[in-house]
């Protein structure tokens, strides 16, 4: 099995970026009322071994079941708040060291790398560099880059520079762009990120730039949020009105099929609905790796899964992530 959805915490960077972050007031555990924040805390604190030993990891691959990881950053290691200097040397520095680190257990992890949207030039540079210096297959990018959309028109040029290098982008959202009325049961998380993933998947759709980059191999984790499973509202709408088929020359939901969902949905009957509705070839294994919203065994989620024939397990399970990333 191959998962294309899991996490390391480059801890060098970390270290590089905290008088940045201070200065900037971006240290947090995030939005929410006191339980959540001592809800994070206390995973923070569990989870640390696994973010940081991959020995620890490795282990609970074992457990899981879990062949390859194609390992990203933490998402609050996106760093799009710092200027562009300072985003595209800790990029650079993540980016050799998760090749290094991860590089000491044969065939287990795949990295994935990181890039400073904040800046289209130096974002583009990264690109070349690790796709050409250090051998990536992919990168990971959030949903939005300090509240702009990643549809946004200054970066056509990285759109059209990750098609030409063929690169997969894993589209991982971070908390929510509107927690004031999220604050509550960790309503950042188990909303708010499915909501932020339905926005920048419908902008990268309405903008024009899956109509523009028909190569583009975008995956997006959580199931693809919620889109995937209201797409009939987004087509109706365009067949309605004209300001919806601005710049949009196909049926929205046409696009949508282009896109790859992981499996991060819980219930097997929404799985099922995933693949009946996008093919099993536009489904791949996803765990959120080490998260407490994460899956420990999705292995069971496949088995559970009703009328899944086992070409179409082989293909989420790992065939998908191969034939994406380029592997044998």
């Amino acid at each position: 099995m191959i998962d294309l959805h899991c996490h390391r915490e480059c801890s060098l960077a970390d270290d590089f970026m905290k008088e940045a972050a201070l200065a900037a007031g971006k240290v947090s555990l995030g939005h929410g009322n006191p339980t959540t924040q001592a809800v994070n805390r206390r995973q923070l604190e569990h989870i640390k071994p696994k973010m940081d030993v991959l020995e620890v990891r490795l282990e609970d691959m074992d457990a899981m079941g879990v062949d390859v990881q194609a390992v990203a950053v933490a998402v609050y290691q996106y760093y799009y708040w710092a200027d562009a200097e300072t985003g595209a040397k800790v990029s650079r520095m993540m980016n050799e060291e998760f090749v290094e680190a991860t590089s000491r257990y044969g065939e287990r992890f795949l990295p994935l790398g990181t890039v400073p949207l904040q800046d289209t030039e130096a974002a583009v540079q990264e690109l070349r560099y690790l796709a050409g210096e250090l051998g990536m297959k992919g990168i990971e990018i959030g949903t939005h880059v300090e509240g702009e959309e990643i549809s946004a028109q200054r970066l056509e040029p990285f759109w059209a520079e990750v098609e030409r290098l063929g690169l997969v982008v894993v589209v991982h959202t971070q908390g929510t762009t509107h927690p004031q009325r999220l604050q509550t049961h960790n309503f950042v998380n188990i909303i708010g990120h499915a909501y932020e993933a339905t926005v920048a998947t419908a902008h990268l759709i309405f903008s024009g730039v899956m109509e523009r980059h028909p190569d583009l191999k975008v995956v997006v984790v959580h199931g693809g949020g919620y889109l995937p499973a209201y797409a009939g509202r987004i087509d109706h709408g365009w067949r309605a009105r004209e300001d919806v088929r601005e710049d949009v020359r196909d049926l929205p939901g046409n696009y949508l099929r282009k896109f790859f969902f992981d499996t991060m949905v819980f219930e097997p009957d929404q799985l099922r609905f995933l693949v009946d509705k996008y093919g099993a070839d536009h489904v791949v294994l996803g765990t959120d790796y080490p998260y407490d919203m994460g899956d420990e065994d999705p292995l069971a989620l496949l088995a559970a899964t009703p009328g899944l024939s086992q070409d179409q397990v082989d293909l989420i399970a790992g065939g998908n992530a191969a034939r994406l990333l380029g592997l044998s």
